[in-house]
């Protein structure tokens, strides 16, 4: 199974593309729409503060044209110009100056602070429903980019029929169901440590994964305990944990190159590898089904009755 396995990882690279493409279009999409909306946001805001400044200026203005007159004062503008520089840069002119000035008309305009408050909840609001939309977007891209790669990856390595997908979409879900019933239940009695849990519920994966493989390509040749063994648990979880030791190694060379471009990377690469590795299951159940089959025809028990006969001759 190891074998196999690795063998459709190196094989199908190619595929990787599909979930690279798809992502990164949803992600330019999610980006195009978030910086569209953010600059509308921030534009709108911007005119709300002037419009809410500018009534506030004219409602105080003898405060404001006194404090104008003080802040002024406090830079002597006749001087060098470098020495008034050095002035309004060394003693946070520029800063105390805009505070101040949002104080005076914040304690002479009735309501000022609670319509300031209002714009900026408003913007805080409409900042957080884009980024939202642009979350979900980035979703939909995943969940085509992983729907499209299983699809393509099942088509050439492990092919259904019509009565398969219809087993794959309803026997197969009620199963899953019960299993993680049940495993839920008996980590919840047994209250293990946390590294045994995690291996529990990888074992319990894998255990799910071959027990849906033979449901959706069981055959009457092929038995149950031929299929569920601790040997090919084991296997899948080797062939799993090899394929993650390579994520690892690929994510860990890109990281130290750039951490964006290694996220970037990495999620398409783990949506090919979860999904190899999930139809390796499928592929290696439907190599046991087809080949109990073949060995079980008429065809091949004439040919095996006939290889003695021919030594025989010889």
């Amino acid at each position: 199974m190891v074998k196999t396995s690795l063998k459709n990882f190196f094989k199908n690279l190619l595929y990787l593309f599909i979930p690279m493409g798809i992502f990164y279009l949803f992600l330019l999409l999610a980006v195009f729409v978030l910086a569209k909306t953010a600059f509308v946001d921030v534009k709108n805001t911007v005119s709300s503060l002037v419009a809410l400044v500018s009534s506030s200026v004219d409602e105080s203005s003898a405060s404001v044209q006194d404090f104008w007159a003080y802040a002024v004062a406090q830079v002597d503008w006749n001087g060098n110009f470098l020495d008034t520089l050095r002035t309004i840069i060394d003693t946070n002119w520029v800063s105390n100056t805009i505070r101040g000035f949002f104080d005076t008309i914040s304690s002479t305009t009735e309501g000022f602070d609670d319509k300031l408050n209002a714009i900026i909840g408003d913007f805080a609001n409409h900042i957080i429903v884009d980024i939202v939309v642009a979350v979900v977007i980035c979703g939909i891209g995943l969940w085509l980019a992983n729907f499209a790669t299983r699809f393509a990856l099942r088509t050439k390595v492990a092919r259904r029929n019509i009565k398969q997908v219809i087993v794959s979409r309803t026997v197969v879900p009620i199963v899953q169901t019960l299993l993680m019933i049940g495993a839920i239940w008996l980590i919840g009695t047994i209250q293990l440590y946390s590294v045994l849990v995690i291996i529990a519920i990888v074992v319990l994966y894998c255990v799910m994964a071959i027990c849906t493989s033979y449901l959706i390509y069981r055959d009457k040749s092929l038995k149950f305990r031929d299929v569920l063994s601790a040997r090919n648990v084991l296997m899948q979880i080797a062939t799993a944990g090899i394929i993650l030791a390579i994520d690892v190694v690929i994510g860990v060379a890109f990281f130290y190159v750039d951490a964006l471009i290694a996220v970037l990377l990495m999620i398409p690469v783990v949506i090919y590898s979860a999904n190899i590795v999930d139809v390796n299951t499928d592929s290696y159940v439907r190599e046991l089904v087809q080949s109990k089959t073949a060995a079980s025809t008429p065809e091949s028990a004439t040919e095996e009755a006939a290889k003695p006969q021919k030594s025989k001759a010889k």
